[in-house]
Order: structure tokens, then C-alpha cells, then sequence
């Protein structure tokens, strides 16, 4: 084994230090991962508990929300009927726990208190609270909740559940249905149980509406404004690590925002008691890590005192060998100790090391044979002329340990070493020279074989005119042979067809030294064919294989691109005195050109729009589904075309038939997408105009008989699939020809839109009303489940068309006269329904008038 030079060993006595330093870190640092990984398992455990308690709570806040909803809803529509609410209100409170429901109130339009459960009350003004002023000014009959209030009038906390309350589609109050937060803190007790976790209901404004525990407390509070789910942009659900506000205990906390109400459910789990483990755990791992370090430290301290007192100890010998063979080794030369009796390698230098690529230990095993190729006889032969001096000089080609053979001049002659005779060889490598030598052989070769085989045509001028060389490619790109390359019988002719002269030709002007660099000229074939060419020269050295040559030439047929070039200039006119817009994107879909149609379409100017997307012309009509399908239909097929709306600069809305057609990729350029359009807005326009006069009465702007038929068509179908009812109310206007006569048609045609308000206004949004003629009309109302509905709305229609209606100065009174029939009951077809509810109106009218009547 080599024995260590002095200067490794400090530096291994350190290198011991270090490494055991190094070690004994990366152990700590492991231990210190180790525990952060439990310590991020256990939060990882806790996030998850609290995630899937935070959906249970959902589920169960949701259900409780939507079944106060549905008591609220149902206190309403009896209200608004006019009958009294106090059983319904008792059956509610015994539908809930007990407490659960503080008090249903109702508020009066004018914001005081004007009704309660609670018995007797004084005349209480409610019209500055939130839950009355939510309702007003506002059509949206959506459910209210409020902050939690101290009931002025209860005295308790509650939280005020509301709808406003309408009468003939006029603001008529609020109903109030007063829930004790107490009820919904009861159902979450099972889950905060055994610990200090919390369960929380916030509005999304970050008020409190209930906190399980210390429910007190929070009425009336909010949440910092820095909790994730406040956020504008927060999701529906997520949690997030905090610090409560309340009790200053790290929690884990996960949230969800009910869907259908302004209400976010918070779950926080407490964190110290699960990761009060972990922690106990790390500190006893600390203290045996601390004390192993200790150990393996000392050691190592140990073994580097020894190394270094080793290294005073080999200071004297390693001097001795820096002297050692100082000229041998430090020669730049290939030198070679070669023992003649074997042909064995004994000694080599560090030259000769690199140059043959073998480590010492190897090259000093080797032979010469090894290296030379020779036999063993011929080797011997060679050394004994060296050894004899009777050859001084060899040649050789030595093979080096990467397997490549470099060629070698060798000059040996024998020395004394050690009392023994020795061959002392210098070797030179001489491959450069060989291999220059061989390569300025093949070059003659080498260019002319890439003359005759280059695809550019080319040809070689003398001083006199005459072509003295060419290869195949010029012969094919001129259209002659040889023969008419020699005599140059071509036709040449300038761009603009001017024929040319033979003393003009490029082949002339270049024997005359002039400079020719890629001119175009056209050339006709002997067959009538005219290609265009690229032309140049460069001028040649006098001297070598073509002396007195003067030029030579190259000629590259260019018709492909010419034609090609004439063509993109005829598709450019086209795209820019096309009516139709267009338009190109990349593909990532980024605008690279338009056309100043499309300025025009669309107000944007080019520079304006290249660059960006097309979403940049996007109306906000068309949703992510039509263009998810566009796309689609693109990817598929390769085109697209359909109708599409869009907004000009100026933001006005146009509709556009647009086209697009996907080119393909090419070599070095992605794929492109063309799209064509027109402005056929007012053609849709015109269209829309010619449908709603054919499907609508042009007096009172309701269906007509043909857009009521087909929709009640539909219904019939509708409810045949679902196993639903449809019901037709067919209604004739009392007494309405005298005041057509007295008042006149302008009068009466007043009276008939204000009627068909009225009517619209008692029907939902799902129902058709239609007038068929004169004062009839006819209301479908489809999806039916419940039975009496259709008499209610009968109800309804006669209630709000007796009310006196304003013509001018004019107050009149009309009533109607109702039939009504319902499918599958009196008819399974349009006409019969309808023949049944009007046999049933005239019933009506026998009746007495101002009723209605089933069939």
C-alpha cells in the first residue's frame, strides 16, 4: 500500500473533525425532521377532524336553516291570505324544541310592530332594524337573516329569520320568525365536548349568530377582518391555523359557506393536547442525541491527534522523495525504461503516463508488445538493434489504453540503471503529420466529389469566356446538355421579360471579373419552360487544379419560391379589401393579424388588438360551456361556424355569424386559426321582430292563441312524463263593451293592457297568459302538484280584476267571469282543454259573473 505523503495526513486529521462534526449535524438534523414530521402528521390529523366535523355541521345547520325557512314561507302565505296564523304559529313552536322559536311577528309596512306570538305588546317601531330595511325597495323575495338583536319587545337574543310579505305585488310588511341561538348551540355540544374545541355560525360579514361554548359573549361580536373566509374571493370551503380572538387557544379551524344561505359554518379543534405528545417525545430524543454526539466528538478528537503525530513522523522521507528523479519525470517528452531481456516496461514518466492514458501501476506491467503490435520474436529483434546500437530510429504505431493507434517515432539506446543494462527510449508522436499529409491527398477528392454532387447548379468560367466545368445540377436548372452548356444555348431574360444578350449573361459578367450576388433571371427551356434562378459568383485564385480559371458560379431554381411569393401577394389584396372581418391568432390563441374590415366591425384598430386574445371583443353573454364546445368542434373537425354576440370598442352589443378554420402545423411554425365574420345584427333583428308579431298580441304585448297553444302543447307533454297536472283558465271580461262604447277604443284598449298587467302579476314565472281576441283571455298554468292551486289563482284573478281600474279621469269597475279545466282530468289536447274551461266561464257568467268555476 502507497504510503500517505506527510501533507494528507493533517489534512485527513481534520477531514476526521469535520466529518464527525458533519455527522453528528445531520444527525440532529434528522432527529429535528423526524419529530416535525409527527408534529405536521398530528396537525395534518387534527385539520382532517375538523374538516369532516365542519361538513357534518354544514349538513345539519342547512337542514335546520331550510326547515325555519319552510315554517317561515308557510306563516306568510297564510298571512297573506288572510287568515289567522295563531294554530299555525303553535303548531311550529310544537314542530321545534322547546324555546327554540322566541316569537313569529309580523311588521307592517310602515315599520311598526303590528303583530306577535308573544301576546300583548305597546306600539314598537322596528323600521330601523336590518332585517325590515333588507325588504324594502327590493323585489327579491329571498330569506333574510339577521345579526343577532335584543328583542325589544322578547327582551332574549334571537336571530330574525324573515320574507317580506306582498300584496298584489305591492310591498305589504314582514313576516319574522325569532330562532334563540340557543337552539342551534344545543346540537353542537356533542362536538365540543372533552376539550376546548369551538363551534361557530357567522354571517358572511363575519358577525357572530352562534358560538358553542360561550354563546353570551359573542352576540354582538365579529371575527377580525383577516380570516380567510372573509375574503372577497375566499371558496366555499378551507381551513386554515389561528389563534381565537376569544380565549387566545391555538385551533385548527375549517369552514364551510352554505350554498344556499348567507351563513359560514367554523369548527376549531384545540391543538396543544395532540401535539403536547409529540413534544414530550422530542425532548427525551434530545437528550439521547445530545449525550451520543458527546461520544462520537471525543473519538474523533482522538484519532486525529494520532494522525497528526503520524505525519512528524514521515517528514524526512517524504522530503527524500522530492528529489527524487527530478529530470526524468518533469521531461514533456515521452521517456521509456524498457528491460531488453523481456521487453518489460520498468519505468515511465509522468509524460508519458498522459500520453498513453494508463495509470502507472498498469503501464509499468506491460510489455512493448504490448504497445507496438510486434511479435515476440520481432520485438526481440528490434530491441537487440537498440541495445547493439546497430538502429538508433524506429517507427511504430502504439496503441494507447483508450483502444486509438497514434502513429510514433522511437528513438532507444541502452543505459546503465542499478548495474544493469537498460533501454532508454524518447518517443515522438507524429500522427498530425501523418494524418495532414493523408488528408491533403483526399482533398482534391473530397471537392470534387462535392462539386458534382451539390444540389445547387454550378459552373466554372475561364478569362476567354468558354465554361470549363459544371456538374449535373447545372445542366438539369438550364434545361441543356452538354453540348448547349458549352455553346451556352439557353435564354436568359431580365424580371421585367426583357430578353438578354449573350455578352449580358451572368456567366459574361463574371469571366470579366464583374460581381454577381443573388440577381434573379428567368431562363426558358428548350421545351418552352421558363424557371426563375438565383445567380452568384465569386471570383477564383490564380494557380492550383483551375488555373486560369476566372470565376465560378452558383445557380440555385427559385420558381417554387417566386410562384409562391405572387401568391401570398394575391391572398394579401384579398384580405385587405375583404367586407368580411378577419382575423388570426397563434396558437395560443394570441391575435398576429387583422384586416381593416375588422376595424371596422369592431371599432379596434390593429395595433390595438395584435397581440392580445379575441376575448378582448367578449360580450359576457355566451357562458365557458359554448365556448368549452367551440373549442371542441375545432379540435374534432378542424372548423367551426355559428352565430355569436360580441361587443364593439364603444361596448355596444352586435351578433356576428362567424367562421373559423384550423391551418395545420408546418415545419418550424405552430398551427393558426383563421376566422371570418359579418355584422348580421340587424338581419336578427328584423327576425326577431317578424317572430314576436307572429307569437304575440300587439295591443297588450301577450302570447296569442298560436305561442299559447304551442306552450301549452309543451306542458301537456311536461306533465305527462312527470305525472304532473296542467291547468287552463279561460277569462272573459263583465261589462266590458259599455265602457268600450262610452268611454271609446282608445279607453277600452287602455283598460285591456291594464288587465293584462294585472294578470301577469297573479300568475309565477313558469305560467303563459295569452289573449285570444276582444276581452278573452286564456292563462296555462303547468308542473301542477297540488290540488287546489288553479282555484286559488282563480280566486286571485277575480279578487284583482274587481278592483277599479284608472282610465284617464276616469275610474271604472269591471269584473270576469273564470272556466277552469285541467289536464289529464277534462281533456288530454290543447283544444279540448280549452273548449272545457270555456263551457265552464260561461257557467261562470249563468252563475251570476264576477266567480269562476271548475269544470
Amino acid at each position: 500500500m502507497p504510503r500517505l505523503r506527510t501533507r494528507r495526513l493533517p489534512m485527513l486529521a481534520w477531514l476526521t473533525l469535520v466529518l464527525s462534526c458533519s455527522a453528528v449535524g445531520i444527525y440532529w438534523w434528522r432527529v429535528d425532521a423526524f419529530y416535525e414530521h409527527l408534529n405536521t402528521e398530528a396537525l395534518a390529523q387534527i385539520n382532517l377532524r375538523a374538516v369532516e366535523l365542519a361538513d357534518a355541521v354544514a349538513a345539519h345547520t342547512e337542514t335546520t336553516i331550510r326547515s325555519v325557512d319552510l315554517a317561515l314561507r308557510h306563516v306568510r302565505d297564510e298571512y297573506a291570505a288572510g287568515r289567522d296564523i295563531d294554530a299555525v304559529v303553535r303548531t311550529i313552536r310544537e314542530s321545534f324544541p322547546a324555546d327554540a322559536i322566541v316569537q313569529v311577528a309580523v311588521i307592517a309596512p310602515d315599520g311598526y310592530l303590528k303583530k306577535t306570538s308573544i301576546g300583548t305588546f305597546e306600539r314598537t317601531y322596528l323600521g330601523d332594524r336590518e332585517h325590515f330595511r333588507a325588504h324594502l325597495d327590493t323585489p327579491d323575495d329571498s330569506l333574510f337573516i339577521s345579526h343577532p338583536v335584543l328583542g325589544r319587545t322578547s327582551g332574549v337574543w334571537t336571530i330574525q329569520f324573515t320574507r317580506p310579505i306582498r300584496h298584489n305585488g305591492e310591498f305589504a310588511g314582514v313576516i319574522v320568525l325569532s330562532v334563540a341561538p340557543q337552539y342551534f348551540a344545543d346540537s353542537h355540544q356533542q362536538i365540543e365536548q372533552g376539550g376546548r374545541n369551538v363551534v361557530s355560525l357567522f354571517r358572511t360579514d363575519g358577525s357572530y349568530l352562534v358560538r358553542t361554548p360561550r354563546l353570551l359573549d359573542a352576540m354582538g361580536k365579529r371575527l377580525p377582518a383577516d380570516r380567510p373566509f372573509l375574503r372577497a374571493d375566499a371558496p366555499s370551503q378551507g381551513s386554515f391555523r389561528a389563534a381565537a380572538a376569544f380565549d387566545t387557544i391555538s385551533r385548527t379551524y375549517a369552514w364551510r359557506r352554505l350554498s344556499g344561505y348567507p351563513v359560514v359554518i367554523n369548527v376549531g379543534l384545540e391543538e396543544n393536547v395532540q401535539l403536547a405528545r409529540v413534544s414530550a417525545d422530542r425532548e427525551r430524543a434530545y437528550f439521547r442525541t445530545a449525550v451520543g454526539s458527546a461520544v462520537v466528538l471525543l473519538l474523533a478528537g482522538v484519532v486525529s491527534q494520532l494522525l497528526r503525530r503520524a505525519a512528524s513522523q514521515q517528514e524526512a522521507l517524504v522530503a527524500s522523495e522530492q528529489r527524487h528523479r527530478s529530470f526524468f519525470e518533469k521531461n514533456v517528452s515521452v521517456k521509456l525504461v524498457i528491460d531488453p531481456e523481456d521487453g518489460c516496461i520498468v519505468d515511465a514518466n509522468p509524460a508519458a503516463l498522459r500520453y498513453y492514458g494508463y495509470p502507472r501501476e498498469t503501464l509499468l506491467g506491460l510489455r512493448m508488445s504490448d504497445l507496438n503490435g510486434l511479435s515476440p520474436e520481432q520485438d526481440r529483434l528490434e530491441m537487440h538493434k537498440a541495445l547493439h546500437e546497430e538502429r538508433m530510429f524506429f517507427t511504430f504505431r502504439h496503441r494507447l489504453a483508450n483502444g486509438d493507434t497514434r502513429d510514433v517515432e522511437v528513438y532507444s539506446g541502452p543505459v546503465e540503471v542499478d548495474g544493469r543494462t537498460m533501454l532508454y527510449s524518447i518517443v515522438h508522436d507524429v500522427t498530425a503529420r501523418r494524418e495532414l499529409e493523408l488528408r491533403l491527398a483526399a482533398s482534391e477528392d473530397l471537392h470534387r466529389n462535392l462539386f458534382l454532387t451539390v444540389a445547387d447548379g454550378i459552373t466554372v468560367m475561364d478569362r476567354d469566356g468558354s465554361v470549363a466545368a459544371w456538374n449535373e445540377a447545372a445542366l438539369s436548372i438550364l434545361g441543356v446538355d452538354i453540348d448547349g452548356m458549352r455553346a451556352r444555348s439557353y435564354l436568359m431574360y431580365q424580371v421585367d421579360g426583357t430578353q438578354l444578350a449573350l455578352s449580358d449573361y451572368p456567366s459574361s459578367r463574371a469571366a470579366r471579373g464583374e460581381f454577381v450576388d443573388h440577381q434573379l433571371y428567368g431562363v426558358q427551356h428548350l421545351d418552352g419552360r421558363r424557371v426563375w434562378i438565383s445567380v452568384s459568383s465569386r471570383p477564383l485564385r490564380v494557380g492550383g487544379a483551375m488555373e486560369g480559371a476566372a470565376a465560378v458560379l452558383s445557380l440555385s431554381d427559385i420558381t417554387k419560391l417566386v410562384e409562391a411569393e405572387e401568391s401570398l401577394r394575391v391572398a394579401e389584396s384579398v384580405f385587405e379589401v375583404a367586407s368580411e372581418g378577419i382575423i388570426v391568432t397563434d396558437a395560443e390563441n394570441r391575435i398576429i393579424a387583422v384586416n381593416p374590415a375588422f376595424s371596422v366591425l369592431t371599432g379596434y384598430e390593429h395595433d390595438e388588438v395584435v397581440g392580445r386574445r379575441p376575448s378582448v371583443l367578449a360580450s359576457g353573454i355566451h357562458d365557458a360551456g359554448f365556448y368549452n364546445s367551440m373549442w371542441q368542434r375545432l379540435d374534432q373537425d378542424g372548423r367551426w361556424e355559428g352565430e355569436i354576440s360580441n361587443r364593439r370598442k364603444d361596448g355596444r352589443l352586435y351578433i356576428s355569424w362567424l367562421r373559423i378554420n384550423v391551418v395545420p402545423e408546418r415545419l418550424g411554425r405552430g398551427r393558426r386559426y383563421v376566422g371570418l365574420f359579418s355584422d348580421i345584427t340587424d338581419r336578427k333583428r328584423e327576425a326577431d321582430a317578424v317572430w314576436r308579431q307572429a307569437n304575440f298580441d300587439a295591443l297588450t304585448g301577450l302570447a296569442n292563441r298560436k305561442l299559447l297553444e304551442d306552450r301549452l302543447q309543451q306542458a301537456i307533454a311536461r306533465a305527462h312524463r312527470n305525472h304532473t297536472s296542467v291547468a287552463v283558465l279561460f277569462i272573459d271580461l263583465d261589462r266590458f263593451k259599455p265602457i268600450n262604447d262610452k268611454y271609446g277604443h282608445a279607453a277600452g284598449d287602455e283598460l285591456l293592457r291594464q288587465v293584462a298587467r294585472r294578470l301577469e302579476n297573479c300568475l309565477r314565472d313558469e305560467d303563459t297568459v295569452a289573449r285570444l281576441g276582444g276581452d278573452e283571455f286564456i292563462a296555462v298554468l303547468p308542473d301542477l302538484q297540488i290540488a287546489d292551486f288553479p282555484n286559488r289563482v282563480a280566486e286571485k284573478i277575480v279578487s284583482v280584476l274587481s278592483e277599479p281600474h284608472r282610465l284617464g279621469a276616469h275610474i271604472v269597475d269591471v269584473s270576469c267571469s273564470v272556466g277552469v279545466s285541467l289536464f289529464p282530468a277534462d281533456g288530454d289536447n290543447p283544444g279540448k282543454l280549452i273548449a272545457a274551461a270555456d263551457a265552464a266561464m260561461y257557467g261562470a257568467k249563468q252563475a251570476g259573473r264576477g266567480t269562476w268555476q271548475r269544470v
